[in-house]
């Protein structure tokens, strides 16, 4: 005989009676909401106020205040709905942070280096230094160092961040992963030159940047990893980065001579066979690598309360030990 299961209440509908808690997916679409509103809010704010007085709007100042908001955000999150710190998300600064963070740095331009040998190697590409100043250098690697690791903190925070953390509490990680990986590759969808293949391999840089995520619990690995990736991908070797051409950007020109299904064409590496199979090899490197450890700083959920139960932030999270991997 089935089991009757009695329908939930109005209020089950909202609170997981487990925790007490308001439920996983009202809390990521009360963030999500939060933040675009108030990013939205600042922007029609400061945007007629850079008019007025001759500010330029460049891409840096733009990321800045939106992932600006998002930090704040993010923050309220932890604070009001979680009761617990900020560094619960992954942005814990302890002693090993500047490891976590260099380690990301220098797997991602070994990545991308590879790609790029390759194609000089075998005659796929070939590539020459512009004619720059001293001067045009400095200042062209200062903006695009600012630009880069907004994007890569910005995104991390984003899709590594609060809402998919939340989502991992609240399905899986499995499903977590997948969620997001197709959701970032969709953001990508308008970019020029986009393929069906590109977007497979963007999806695939979303599970790479997970299990970095994963095997430290923390932002700074992937952080790293995702800067790397773009500013040697576009900055250094002159390649377009997902479809996007930055020709003002790069410190030399690149000029694409192999196959497009290989070499990623006017999209760029991501839109390659050679990027799924270092995507790929650095996903599983990060996952079997032991050189790659658990956040010094890292949280794990604590004990579930009991009904009519609320925990301290402090006793609500515990920090992560290698048994909670």
């Amino acid at each position: 005989m089935a089991h009757y299961a009695p329908p939930m209440t109005i209020q089950q509908i909202f609170i997981n009676p487990a925790d007490v808690r308001l439920r996983a997916g009202w809390r990521m679409a009360a963030f999500l909401g939060t933040f675009m509103l108030l990013d939205a809010a600042v922007m029609s704010a400061v945007i007629p106020l850079f008019t007025l007085t001759g500010i330029d709007r460049s891409n840096v100042v733009m990321l800045g205040i939106t992932y600006f908001v998002l930090f704040c955000v993010t923050w309220a999150a932890c604070t009001f709905l979680e009761k617990r710190p900020l560094r619960s998300v992954g942005l814990g600064v302890h002693d090993g942070t500047g490891r976590e963070l260099a380690q990301g740095l220098a797997l991602g331009t070994i990545m991308m280096a590879a790609i790029f040998g390759f194609n000089i190697a075998f005659g796929f590409a070939s590539y020459s230094l512009k004619t720059l100043s001293l001067h045009e250098v400095m200042a062209m690697t200062s903006y695009c160092v600012a630009e880069f690791m907004l994007v890569a903190f910005g995104e991390e925070l984003l899709f590594r961040g609060y809402l998919f953390q939340t989502l991992i509490e609240g399905t899986s990680k499995l499903i977590a992963v997948l969620l997001f990986a197709v959701f970032f590759a969709l953001l990508h969808l308008g970019n020029p030159d986009v393929t069906v293949f590109s977007l497979v391999n963007i999806a695939i840089a979303g599970v790479w940047l997970s299990v970095a995520y994963f095997k430290t619990r923390g932002l700074w690995l992937p952080i790293g990893l995702h800067f790397s990736w773009n500013f040697f991908q576009s900055h250094v070797f002159a390649f377009p980065v997902s479809g996007l051409k930055m020709h003002d950007k790069q410190l030399g020109v690149l000029y694409d001579n192999g196959p497009s299904w290989l070499t990623g064409g006017a999209f760029g590496p991501e839109g390659g066979a050679l990027a799924t199979v270092v995507l790929i090899a650095g996903t599983l490197l990060i996952w079997y690598a032991p050189q790659f450890t658990v956040s010094a700083a890292a949280w794990a959920p604590g004990p579930v309360p009991e009904a009519g139960q609320i925990l301290s932030a402090e006793a609500a999270y515990t920090p992560f030990t290698d048994e909670t991997i």
